[in-house]
């Protein structure tokens, strides 16, 4: 069985996304999006070539959940969340 980890930074990633959800649309709206987070995260683990490669960190991949991007790793038990980071943030003063 693999499986999905995430990384503490990653982990604020998504406070930080649900704060942001709450104030921007409501309760309903940001427990909705993290639902399709961690659905992605599951199935980024069963299928860790569905991201594109990072050519800043090449050992990252990148997969888009608009308006986010999750990077993340491939190990052999599955993948690890390094970050869930707004499109538009600038990727490399962040990963």
């Amino acid at each position: 069985m693999v499986v999905y980890k995430i990384s503490p930074v990653a982990r604020q990633d998504l406070v930080d996304i649900y704060v942001r959800g709450i104030r921007e649309w409501g309760e309903s709206k940001a427990e909705e999006y993290q639902v399709k987070l961690i659905s992605r995260f599951h199935m980024l683990a069963e299928n860790p070539d569905m991201g594109l490669s990072v050519s800043i960190r090449p050992q990252l991949q990148r997969y888009e959940l608009n308006p986010y991007v999750i990077f993340y790793r491939k190990f052999s038990y599955g993948v690890r969340i390094a970050r869930v980071l707004y499109k538009n943030r600038a990727m490399d003063k962040h990963l």
